[in-house]
């Protein structure tokens, strides 16, 4: 499953960049400060309801499933291995020792490169969290973007992180996000509550 706090972490970047860009925008206008528009949106929420980060985290823990079934197997092959070599060992000649002694190390080796390809740093868990939260946060994204444009909002913060202690429900934008993520026909069903 995708982390949550992975995707809230890069979503909070975002809109933290944005609210930087938006004060700075405040800032440098003071006649022009008194028209900002806000608006906040739930991340926590949009993760919750959103069908395209639920399909998302599904696909990711399916794919972790299927790595975890490999690597176990390979394990089992090394138990089998050890095993044979133990219940051989007072009858094996020494070439023969020499010879499961090497199969065992190259079984090892292949189980530690297995282990490290999926779950080491920079790994195929890694890459595909990666990939996945990008996906998604790009589509929040995209999603708050077309609404902050179409209605002038000017700063959109997420309530979900605490950078919202009160706003009233008309800044809230996000039920219109997640309408707006519904439209997406690859997720097909982002409900607002």
């Amino acid at each position: 499953m995708i982390p949550r706090s992975a995707i809230r972490r890069a979503l909070r970047l975002l809109l933290a960049g944005l609210a930087v860009a938006g004060f700075g925008l405040a800032a440098a206008s003071p006649a022009e400060a008194q028209n900002v528009r806000l608006g906040f949106v739930d991340s926590q929420r949009i993760f919750e309801s959103y069908r395209g980060a639920q399909e998302a985290q599904e696909r990711f823990g399916r794919e972790i499933t299927a790595w975890r079934t490999e690597a176990d197997e390979r394990r089992r092959a090394l138990d089998v291995l050890r095993n044979e070599m133990k219940d051989q060992e007072a009858l094996a000649t020494e070439a023969k020792k020499v010879e499961q002694e090497s199969a065992l190390s190259k079984a090892v080796s292949e189980y530690d490169r297995c282990v490290q390809e999926f779950w080491g740093p920079g790994g195929r868990v890694q890459r595909m969290n990666e990939e996945m939260t990008r996906e998604v946060i790009g589509k929040i994204r995209d999603a708050v973007e077309t609404i902050a444009y179409q209605d002038g909002y000017d700063l959109v913060l997420d309530a979900a992180d605490g950078n919202v202690i009160f706003g009233v429900k008309g800044l809230d934008l996000t039920d219109r996000v997640l309408t707006e993520l519904a439209k997406d026909p690859a997720a097909s069903s982002a409900t607002p509550r």
